[in-house]
């Protein structure tokens, strides 16, 4: 008579994209010839795990069954990648073979094996959590390194540092072990640090005190920014100022970061402690995978990286045309969807554009126009990588001209003062000026640049002679109305700067002024 498999189930959660999906590792052994088979549409680090959990059983002092072992990973119709059902699928051949039994009927695990039995945590971890928080389990087993995540989420699991400590969980019952065992099953409380001193303080710019003033505005309402002039001006430290005066993240906010970051590597202590928002310097050989997300298994790029933070693109002129026109799309919805393998994911893309560019290649055609060796055909191709309906989604544009030679010697010599603190509390306070202003209208909360809403004349409490002005204004700029929506964003920031419930003309005549190009000399356009 044939004698019946030995099956056993252990759920698990895997991640595709930014999305932690729940699976279930069935395991059954025949009698016959001795082999091991992975099926379910996985990868090869999937089909690689064998070797590894054969090595782990073996090292932690139990048989590795003899016999057909068949290992299944449901649902089947979904491709499957990663090395995290390593602990599962030994888990499972276990209480197959009836080496083991456990208490609990309903078991979660996952994290990779190393040859000698060691629990890895594994890229993800903040997505399976989320997953996690939704699967009605008896028990969960995870990497050790993995608990902070769990505290910051508030999801009860076990951590576990080798196979022999997971089986170890698993036989015995929770209410019999003693309080001083196992102490790795205690995970940490979740604390976050407060923001460190800014690399670069706002004192730091000397010299330019419209781009001070716009540096600002832009911050106050998050809104995207073009910086231009010549080479040494300051359009770099400028950006990197920005970073030094936004707010700390929210616990919200951080937990959305945290899901991207994740999803590319492990989390290091440094990434679940620092609430410093995040500040993307995004290099112009940057292809356009990296730049929106990508590849076999559809990753988070750079954009989605800058979540919440800031996007630095650096002679802007110099990026590919394909990889600047990528960015239309996410600066409007603040979401890109990457098809890959016949499936769609969505990945956050909510964050401030900060570019910078030369007039022209050299940088000189106009702080010294006799020293250009461009043509102005040659000005006109360069300016010309950049698209109309990229710069349409640009709130403030900011040319910083040649410090004067006071100000050069006042940036060697002044002492450097502590300004990018002070700013930051004022900032944070109008940023909760913004989202009252959404709660009364009961809107989403967001700040002023990344407001979509319709009836901006409402929220923002612009009357009808201040909305007739920004429209005729507009009209005679020949702005889009794309343009003129960010025209009353912007002057809707500037009124919150001077605490007015109200827009006034005023308001919408300085935010004019960060609408115009950025030089009219030499009939240069940017």
């Amino acid at each position: 008579m044939t004698q019946k498999p030995k099956n056993a189930k252990v759920k698990t959660v895997y991640l595709q994209g930014l999305e932690g999906c729940e699976a279930e590792v069935e395991v059954s052994i025949f009698q016959g010839l001795p082999n091991f088979e992975v099926v379910g549409l996985g990868d090869s680090s999937i089909r690689e795990s064998k070797e590894r959990v054969r090595a782990s059983i073996r090292s932690c002092g139990y048989t590795f069954p003899n016999q057909r072992i068949l290992v299944n990973i449901s649902p089947a119709y979904l491709r499957k990648s990663g090395s995290s059902f390593d602990l599962p699928i030994a888990l499972a051949i276990l209480l197959a073979s009836g080496q083991i039994e456990s208490f609990y009927s309903d078991i979660v695990a996952y994290g990779e094996l190393s040859l000698t039995g060691e629990v890895r945590p594994v890229p993800g971890s903040i997505s399976r959590m989320l997953a996690l928080s939704h699967i009605e389990s008896s028990i969960i087993l995870i990497p050790l390194k993995d608990c902070q995540e769990a505290a910051l989420l508030s999801v009860e699991v076990l951590g576990v540092t080798s196979l022999l400590d997971a089986i170890s969980e698993l036989i015995t019952p929770f209410v019999s072990r003693d309080h001083q065992y196992p102490i790795y099953n205690l995970y940490p409380t979740y604390s976050m640090d407060e923001l460190p001193e800014p690399k670069v303080d706002i004192s730091c710019l000397r010299g330019q005190p419209s781009a001070e003033r716009a540096i600002i505005i832009a911050a106050a309402g998050f809104h995207n920014m073009l910086f231009s002039g010549s080479p040494g001006t300051g359009k770099s430290l400028s950006a990197q100022i920005i970073q030094g005066i936004l707010p700390p993240l929210s616990m919200q906010e951080k937990i959305e970061l945290l899901r991207v970051e994740s999803s590319l590597s492990v989390l290091n202590q440094y990434d679940l402690s620092s609430c410093e928002r995040p500040f993307r310097y995004v290099h112009h050989t940057c292809t356009p995978s990296a730049m929106v997300g990508g590849g076999r298994n559809a990753l988070p790029g750079e954009i989605s990286r800058a979540l919440h933070g800031i996007l630095f693109l650096d002679e802007l002129p110099e990026f590919p045309a394909k990889v600047l026109d990528l960015l239309r799309v996410p600066l409007e919805s603040g979401e890109i969807e990457i098809s890959r393998n016949c499936t769609s994911n969505i990945f956050p893309a909510r964050f401030m554009l900060v570019a910078a560019m030369n007039p022209c290649r050299c940088g000189k055609c106009i702080e010294a126009p006799s020293e250009c060796t461009c043509t102005p055909s040659m000005i006109r191709s360069y300016q010309a990588h950049i698209s109309g309906a990229l710069l349409d989604r640009m709130d403030i544009y900011c040319y910083m001209p040649r410090i004067s030679e006071d100000a050069m010697v006042e940036t060697i010599r002044a002492e450097q003062t502590s300004k990018s603190r002070e700013w930051r509390k004022q900032i944070e306070e109008i940023w909760e000026n913004q989202y009252l202003r959404c709660d009364e209208m009961g809107v989403k909360r967001v700040r002023n640049g990344e407001c979509r809403e319709a009836s901006l004349a409402e929220l923002f409490r612009i009357g009808k002679k201040e909305s007739e002005y920004a429209a005729l204004a507009a009209n005679q700029m020949n702005l889009s109305v794309r343009g003129l929506q960010r025209l009353v964003r912007l002057s809707r920031t500037i009124a919150d700067l001077e605490s007015s419930k109200d827009v006034k003309c005023d308001h919408i005549t300085e935010a004019l002024s960060y609408r115009m190009p950025l030089s009219r000399e030499d009939k240069v356009r940017v």
